[in-house]
């Protein structure tokens, strides 16, 4: 076992020895937050078996609760609260400080890692995090920057899938993205007052630890729910949870770690996207390359132009020679050579 998770596991043991007497029966947990918290809640449940554990999604709070005193007098009724950052408005007002200063909270960071899926985007603009401006396509809120553009730039769903290879990844940068993914997270953590160094030196050893850029795998909240419960001093039972707790995230699609992409940080990659399980379409399914874009550009052409909204493709098409290079590829097949950016007129094949 390597040598970092032995100290973690007895860090872990002399925290639960440490604990209060009152916090190793049935502690009454109160977790509010994004999707991850979700996960980190049913973590929860099963490493504590007698213990109350409500969820709250960060969405739908001022919802649940209509007024932020409502929210702290659930609070209260808790032993800890755990919670991410974002909390939507309240008709009095309040935000998470507000909280704070009145329960005992125990931030959580939100885990976001673009590194694997450098691709990815959102499209429209979201005023507040989960207020449905976004565009829901065939992967839900996420879509494919280089599918887009081949859209707005007029290429045929062909000519866009050739946009899918090295060549193009590498110019543009999508290898480049690992420091700043790893600064990011970093920074997550420190906002929250969490520690992540551990927890990523782990992940990362066990591939890509990322359904999407904000959709982590269950061993990670598994990780979160066993560090948060340190922090607040609560013994839990030893399980193991890879084998117990279900990765619900798997219900809001998996995007590809495209297969240049997955040679290039030696994990497993995947030219097939599984789709998210909606109430209209049922359960996940997987699509090829071919078929995803078909059904982008279905979505896309129901939509007005100003309704597409990307500021990382708005750049590519105001930019002339990425828009002429991205162009070329689709549609010549040109190549660019890593060091000097030139193109080189080899095609490279791309997965159907």
């Amino acid at each position: 076992m390597p040598i970092i998770d032995v100290l973690r596991r007895v860090q872990r043991g002399a925290l639960s020895r440490l604990a209060p007497e009152s916090a190793t029966g049935s502690p009454r947990i109160l977790v509010i937050g994004i999707c991850q918290g979700a996960a980190v809640a049913r973590a929860m449940r099963l490493i504590l078996p007698g213990a109350s554990v409500t969820f709250v999604s960060a969405f739908s709070a001022a919802k649940t609760f209509a007024r932020m005193s409502d929210l702290v007098e659930a609070a209260q009724e808790s032993d800890v609260v755990f919670a991410n950052t974002y909390l939507p408005a309240f008709k009095d007002g309040g935000d998470i400080e507000t909280l704070r200063a009145s329960a005992n909270l125990i931030l959580m960071p939100s885990i976001v890692f673009p590194a694997f899926h450098p691709d990815l985007v959102h499209i429209g603009e979201e005023v507040v995090p989960g207020d449905g401006n976004l565009l829901v396509g065939p992967m839900g809120r996420s879509h494919s920057a280089l599918a887009l553009f081949g859209f707005r730039a007029g290429l045929d769903p062909d000519e866009t899938r050739r946009l899918f290879t090295a060549a193009v990844y590498r110019r543009l940068g999508y290898f480049d993205g690992w420091t700043e993914s790893v600064a990011f997270l970093r920074l997550l953590g420190e906002q929250t007052g969490y520690d992540l160094e551990a927890d990523l030196a782990r992940w990362t050893r066990r591939g890509c630890f990322m359904h999407a850029t904000n959709h982590p795998k269950m061993y990670v909240a598994a990780d979160l729910a066993r560090g948060l419960l340190d922090k607040a001093g609560i013994a839990y039972g030893d399980c193991d949870l890879d084998a117990y707790l279900a990765d619900e995230f798997i219900r809001l699609g998996t995007w590809p770690v495209y297969p240049e992409i997955a040679e290039y940080y030696g994990v497993p990659g995947s030219a097939l996207f599984l789709t998210p399980e909606f109430a209209k379409t049922g359960r996940s399914r997987t699509m090829s390359l071919s078929g995803f874009i078909a059904e982008s550009y279905g979505l896309y052409a129901q939509r007005s132009t100003e309704r597409l909204v990307c500021a990382r493709v708005d750049a590519w098409l105001a930019d002339p020679a990425i828009h002429a290079d991205l162009v070329a590829a689709a549609r010549d097949g040109l190549a660019w050579r890593p060091a000097t950016g030139l193109p080189v007129a080899t095609a490279e094949t791309v997965p159907a």
